[in-house]
């Protein structure tokens, strides 16, 4: 099947554009779980209509994959500055290989997602996220 990148609809609608989403810190949890924190561009989220930023923290959850990569060396296709890889290959290469060795720690409820801040991109295999506006 080949990938298909879809833009994560939140409740600040569709993030866009590399002023979209400002990172101020990057937390780890614990070893399969990660968060960060920064503001939205009012004026780069599509349901935000006032004139000031919004800040945010995004928890993702059940993490089996983490890359941060500075934005000019990104390679991923987007769709928006938050996506979600549907028929992501890396995702099935995981699963595969998790099946095959009897690991029994990813499948198919996992998703790919693509999260991209001003200078920094995040690629997470996880479980979930958790999106809170502050």
């Amino acid at each position: 099947m080949k990938e298909n990148i879809v833009p994560i609809l939140t409740e600040v609608g569709k993030i866009w554009g590399r002023d979209a989403i400002f990172l101020h810190s990057v937390y780890i949890i614990n070893a399969k779980a990660f968060q960060l924190t920064g503001e939205f561009s009012s004026n780069n989220c599509s349901n935000l209509r006032d004139t000031h930023d919004r800040k945010y923290q995004i928890t993702f959850k059940g993490v089996h994959l983490f890359k941060m990569i500075e934005l000019d060396f990104d390679e991923i296709e987007y769709q928006s500055s938050f996506d979600l890889i549907e028929n992501s290959k890396q995702l099935l290469r995981m699963i595969n290989e998790d099946k095959a060795r009897h690991i029994g720690k990813i499948d198919a409820t996992y998703k790919h997602y693509v999260f991209r801040t001003y200078d920094t991109v995040f690629e997470i295999i996880g479980k979930d996220f958790e999106l809170l506006l502050i």
